[in-house]
């Protein structure tokens, strides 16, 4: 028994720096997605604006070529994908939703990254915390209390960044979310109309 609990004790502290490799590319990956999400927060208002000009225009029924024109305009967000994607502008109806398929599996993917990094950022945080608990308290134990000391600056630090990683990460997860969704459900409406008969 006593072999078994020295092996499992090994194999915690063998994991120690895995867990903490693993946690620091995450909070890299946070940096460059946070960077990302600002680039997008400060290109909202204006893929924003382009977007509800087309909606208004496809609402009113001011044409077709009108519309196409102005989705044509947009530089950024799901406008713009969607004007990449498709090239002519008397596209029809299957391939216009197959697009929107499309860009809804590509930002599920993107949400799905997201969720990912928010679950096993403070999963990863925790196993920082408990794996030196041990040789902390076996540090504790022999009156090495400098031994203790590091093992517990290890453990309350991947907690830090675990829970940091998965914080952030739920907030511009929930963020894109709501841009998106908004986003898809106006971008479904605008191709039904460039979809319809004149």
């Amino acid at each position: 028994m006593s072999l078994l609990v020295k092996f499992l004790f090994a194999l915690c502290n063998v994991l120690l720096v895995p867990v903490i490799i693993v946690l620091l590319m995450f909070l890299g990956w946070l940096v460059i997605l946070a960077g990302g999400f600002f680039r997008e927060c400060v290109a909202r208002s204006s893929t924003r604006k382009t977007l509800d000009l087309c909606l208004a225009a496809a609402k009113e029924g001011r044409g077709k070529a009108k519309v196409w024109a102005m989705v044509r305009t947009s530089r950024s967000g799901v406008l713009a994908a969607f004007s990449k994607r498709v090239v002519c502008d008397a596209a029809s109806s299957v391939l216009l939703e197959h697009t929107i398929s499309e860009l809804e599996h590509k930002i599920a993917d993107s949400m799905a990254r997201l969720a990912l990094v928010t679950r096993v950022g403070p999963m990863l945080g925790l196993m920082g915390t408990l794996i030196p608990l041990g040789p902390a308290l076996a540090g504790l134990a022999s009156g090495d209390m400098q031994v203790m000391a590091g093992n517990l600056i290890v453990a309350f630090t991947t907690t830090v960044i675990g829970v940091l990683v998965g914080s952030v990460a739920y907030g511009i997860g929930l963020m894109r979310r709501t841009w998106y969704a908004r986003d898809l459900t106006d971008l479904e409406f605008i191709c039904q109309y460039l979809a319809g008969e004149d």
